[in-house]
């Protein structure tokens, strides 16, 4: 079973409300603060709250996956956090735009819906030949472009997780972790099943720096189960 869908772009003409919002963003404290410390995006702040609260990296963590990279903040903080706990990690950006990786880091452009995108993630830390799940933190903040229909922003961000599963399945080392962002909808509880199925401890977290009409979640997976799994175990239902 392998995920393999085309997320339509779309373009929108600049509205009143396209102004309001960038008005609003200008504002915002954590866009402000986010220009003080140099992160790319107000986006770095929700990881760090994640990680404060469960220390998704440590003196383990050696190759990181950042899913849905650009424009980096994530790529940021993973390369900080390790660096404070004097580790080189390989830091590995995975995004369908091309952008200028945070120095120190790699990236990928890809479309995580592709099996060649898989394989090009796989082939990156093939150098750690004594492993075969040698990806030991995988971090995903992607999300397809919104269309303001609930049920559909809500279907593509799990095809998104689908994805990010199947490739945490495939790479992520025993006490691994896997944390991705999602938008709250009718398939909650499957994916937090095939979750609980993978991972020791899951959790659930709206991060401080999520605006508050957004409907996204975090969902974190700690601590990688050491049994091999079928994609059937991981998805008793069926996909996600």
């Amino acid at each position: 079973m392998f995920l393999c869908k085309t997320i339509t772009s779309r373009c929108y003409k600049s509205t009143k409300s396209s102004t309001l919002w960038l008005s609003r963003k200008s504002k915002d404290i954590y866009t402000q603060q986010s220009k003080s410390d140099f992160y790319r995006s107000r986006a770095a702040y929700k990881l760090l709250e994640i990680d404060e609260k469960y220390r998704i990296f440590n003196k383990k963590t050696k190759n990181i996956v950042d899913l849905g990279s650009a424009p980096g903040a994530w790529t940021q903080i993973a390369l900080e956090r390790t660096k404070k706990l004097n580790i080189q990690a390989d830091i590995l950006g995975v995004d369908l735009l091309r952008y200028s990786a945070p120095v120190g880091t790699s990236l990928i452009q890809g479309d995580l819906l592709k099996q060649s995108t898989h394989e090009q993630i796989k082939q990156h830390f093939s150098n750690d030949s004594s492993n075969t799940r040698p990806v030991d933190v995988i971090i995903s903040d992607m999300m397809a472009n919104t269309s303001g229909i609930k049920d559909v922003d809500h279907f593509a961000s799990m095809d998104l997780c689908t994805g990010a599963i199947i490739l945490a399945n495939n790479l992520l080392a025993p006490g691994g972790s896997l944390t991705m962002k999602y938008f709250s909808g009718k398939q909650d509880k499957l994916l937090k099943q095939s979750m609980e199925i993978m991972f020791n401890r899951v959790h659930l977290m709206v991060p401080k720096a999520s605006r508050d009409e957004s409907r996204e979640l975090y969902i974190i997976g700690l601590n990688r189960k050491a049994n091999d799994l079928t994609l059937d175990d991981v998805f008793p239902n069926g996909a996600i």
